[in-house]
């Protein structure tokens, strides 16, 4: 499927957004390649989305191609032993629950992180451990491969965990295309499952509760021991509302759409908390949000 002047705020969590100069939803490889050579004739940028829920578009939108993997894309299947094969446009909550009832465990720590298996592969997503603080679960820990289309040479490769540059909320993929990747876990019961399921959950009610389309966390923590909430809950800032973005009260690094609020509006709202944070702290926030 293929749109042109794709308003994109209806694709993203905040709400916010111009237009896309195209908006496709390829469901095969083939209607990939010809996005991507439509941006390429066009002279136009190319952008992959999953669901939009870590995206902020400017006001003005986005002059170039949007691909959001569909179809094929979406697919989850049993590999052999403990893996499954998840295509990057299926949802983390798809997986999560697919290997729930196939009795995996393992991918438990993604329970209520939205948006799509591509976009948190990219991002590494993931989140404190339950039994201890101090360490980070994340995606690239379950990963042991992905496929992915180079965008230098348009060939499909398949890349080995050890071959990905992952960090935190990094994985050096911007010049390829995540089409799908394999997961290692392993054979748990479903009463220990659901137990691990239940306890990430818990540790994300508060984001179900604020109510008002956000992206969630807008910056990185810039040290586990001083996470970019604390710091700008510390410069008092909770509350604060410029037009229609307003810093929750619930949490300092979320930021939300209270009504009708402007990328410009969440844009200078994250300007005042890097500039009170850095006077206050001597600590640069480093956005985790992506801003197009």
């Amino acid at each position: 499927m293929l749109r042109y002047n794709e308003l994109l705020s209806g694709h993203t969590s905040f709400r916010i957004g111009g237009p896309a100069y195209y908006w496709a939803e390829p469901e095969n490889i083939e209607s990939v390649l010809e996005a991507v050579s439509l941006a390429e004739d066009k002279n136009k940028r190319l952008l992959v989305v999953g669901k939009g829920t870590n995206l902020l578009v400017k006001d003005e939108g986005f002059d170039g191609v949007i691909i959001s993997l569909a179809g094929d894309f979406e697919k989850i299947e049993k590999g052999q032993g403990g893996s499954i094969k998840a295509g990057a446009g299926a949802s983390v909550s798809k997986l999560v629950k697919y290997a729930f009832e196939e009795g995996l465990g393992g991918c438990e720590f993604l329970s209520g992180i939205p948006g799509s298996l591509g976009g948190a592969i990219f991002m590494n997503a993931g989140v404190r451990a339950i039994d201890s603080p101090d360490k980070f679960e994340e995606i690239k820990d379950i990963l042991t491969s992905l496929e992915a289309l180079d965008l230098k040479d348009k060939k499909i490769k398949i890349l080995d965990r050890k071959d990905v540059d992952f960090g935190y909320r990094h994985s050096g993929l911007s010049e390829k295309i995540i089409l799908g990747a394999r997961f290692s876990l392993k054979k748990d019961k479903k009463e220990n499952i659901r137990e691990r399921i239940s306890a990430f959950n818990k540790k994300r009610e508060w984001l179900a509760k604020i109510g008002f389309p956000n992206a969630g966390s807008i910056f990185k923590n810039p040290a586990s021991n001083k996470p970019a909430g604390m710091l700008i809950e510390s410069c008092g800032l909770k509350g604060k509302r410029i037009g229609g973005a307003e810093i929750s009260s619930a949490h300092a690094n979320v930021i939300m759409n209270v009504g009708k609020a402007t990328a410009k509006d969440v844009l200078s709202l994250m300007d005042l908390a890097r500039i009170q944070v850095k006077q206050k702290f001597g600590i640069d926030l480093e956005p985790e949000l992506k801003i197009v």
